[in-house]
């Protein structure tokens, strides 16, 4: 990268003495295939000459110093040339000025060096000096004015100050557009870089408001269908997901996919990609209905054009599993991602985001669904992996933990479940079937005394039943929880008894609520009778 170049100070124009002259081309000309320490020297002493004949201003004498300096960039000492340059431009300030052209250009070859250095910070604030110099010389619209500015806010990214790379880019978008044209080809990469910067930034928002602008450039310069504009629109819908706006990605996303299919088949892979990925933001933008619906086409058209274990097909099969959670349809979400995690985790990555949630979604499911068991193992080693990906205040780390502690018999993990259920009720609602289960558990965490208790548990059983239904798993475990607190021993195991058997006719004996009451059945068999062992299926009586 030259950086930028303004009077061309690498060849000599002549000093009027013949003689010296063809000396200075020969010196030039041979100066890449000889030693560079030995060059150095030799442009050391005719650079006396020349400046006892001409004067340390006139070109000739410039070039030479610029070869000198380039000699020692050879030598790996991008440095060492910076620095002669730089005491270079102290010499000649008094007596030719910073404004004039060779001025310019000794400043041009000193910022490109400090760049060549990995000195970024010094690159920056050279060619941000430059720039302001060249403006003063040339004016603001002057192409190496501008093309100064390029390389002081390509620099400035270099220097991890993402707010003042945003900065630069945004100041020169102003002005390439103002010299240049909206549509020339540079004020279209400046959009760019600018939609990037404002995101590195943290500022999403305006990152998607300057996206808005890049698509609108691209489309009228280049055309809808055209790779750059495709680019530019996914960058929109990154932008809009970044800044949490899930209605702005959704009409972002719309647009990708509109231009995509203007150019691409409706079977291609980058379309069935932008299928997925619209169908996921409609989750988040609230409108479930549509995104199952779209997921369901997908995955129709997925299963006739691509394997089972493509990496597009594993993402849309998680992708509905996530929304049917989201509906409370646990037990098929848990039967989904138990099909799916294993290839997920071997096609995306076991530390792959959405393998991690995936984990979590599992471990949730099994525990609405009565696998405690099998949930406590899987928590047990999705936990650490939870905490480094995501910390310890993230909605899947809090849930997962309290499984742990819980399981543990930790008594802190009542102060857990009560920070996961402020998050659970936010991210949920209060009827989703998880954020039932951790409301029953704090709701039964002490033995419930007096009447007041009592009631809240009423009460909360009465939002089951609204909620989940009289027959879902979770509404028949707290059903027999309420039958074992109001009854005596032989009349309770009775009651819990009739229960299973209405399970049975109402929903067969596999429903996890039939799972439930049988479960509830038997726990309290063995403790009335002291019976250990398998589960025992209760009796009926006879009518």
């Amino acid at each position: 990268m030259r950086g930028v170049v303004l009077d061309d100070l690498r060849r000599p124009s002549g000093t009027g003495d013949p003689g010296l002259d063809r000396r200075l081309w020969r010196a030039m000309e041979g100066v890449g295939t000889i030693d560079p320490e030995r060059a150095v020297e030799d442009l050391r002493d005719l650079h006396r000459e020349v400046v006892e004949r001409v004067g340390a201003g006139h070109p000739e004498a410039l070039t030479v110093r610029v070869h000198m300096a380039l000699c020692l960039e050879r030598k790996d000492d991008p440095v060492g040339a910076a620095i002669d340059l730089s005491g270079l431009v102290g010499e000649l300030s008094e007596d030719i000025g910073p404004l004039h052209p060779h001025m310019l250009a000794l400043r041009a070859e000193i910022a490109r060096l400090w760049g060549e250095s990995d000195l970024v910070d010094l690159a920056a604030d050279s060619y941000e000096r430059l720039a302001r110099l060249l403006e003063q010389a040339r004016g603001a619209d002057d192409p190496g004015t501008l093309a100064a500015r390029e390389r002081f806010a390509w620099w400035t990214g270099k220097t991890d100050r993402p707010e003042a790379t945003a900065e630069a880019y945004d100041d020169l978008l102003d002005r390439r557009r103002r010299a240049l044209g909206p549509n020339h080809p540079e004020v279209l990469e400046t959009r760019t870089e600018l939609v990037r910067w404002r995101l590195a930034a943290g500022d999403p928002a305006g990152a998607a408001r300057c996206g808005e602008d890049e698509v609108a450039a691209y489309e009228r310069v280049r055309g809808a269908g055209h790779p750059d504009t495709l680019a530019a629109r996914s960058r929109l819908v990154r932008s809009y997901e970044a800044a949490h706006d899930p209605a702005g990605a959704v009409r972002a996303c719309e647009g990708l996919l509109r231009a995509r299919l203007m150019t691409q088949g409706p079977d291609e892979r980058e379309v069935l990609n932008t299928r997925r990925t619209l169908a996921h933001h409609r989750v988040s933008s609230g409108d479930p209905l549509r995104a199952e619906r779209d997921y369901e086409e997908l995955l129709t058209d997925l299963a006739r054009l691509l394997p089972a274990d493509h990496r597009i097909t594993l993402l849309t099969r998680f992708g509905r599993a996530r929304l049917l959670f989201l509906l409370g349809e646990t037990e098929t979400t848990g039967a989904e991602l138990t099909a799916i995690l294993p290839d997920l985790e071997r096609v995306v990555g076991e530390d792959h985001e959405h393998v991690l949630e995936a984990g979590f979604l599992l471990v949730a499911s099994r525990v609405t669904t009565g696998d405690a068991g099998e949930a406590l193992d899987e928590a047990e080693a999705l936990l650490p992996r939870l905490s480094r990906r995501h910390g310890d205040r993230h909605y899947a780390t809090l849930f997962v933990r309290s499984q742990v502690m819980e399981g543990r018999g930790d008594p802190a993990a009542l102060d857990v479940q009560r920070e996961l259920l402020r998050e659970w009720e936010r991210l949920l609602g209060p009827t989703h079937p998880n954020t039932l289960v951790v409301r029953l558990r704090l709701a039964t965490a002490e033995e419930p005394s007096g009447e007041p208790d009592r009631g809240r548990l009423d009460g909360l059983y009465e939002e089951f039943v609204r909620s989940l239904g009289p027959d879902h798993g979770l509404t028949v475990m707290f059903r027999a929880l309420l039958i074992t607190m109001d009854e005596d021993e032989p009349t309770a195991l009775e009651e819990l008894g009739e229960l299973y058997h209405g399970c049975v006719r109402a929903l067969g004996t596999d429903a996890p609520g039939t799972r439930a009451a049988l479960e509830a059945y038997t726990e309290w068999l063995g403790f009335v009778v002291g019976r250990e062992g398998a589960p025992e299926r209760p009796e009926r009586r006879p009518a």
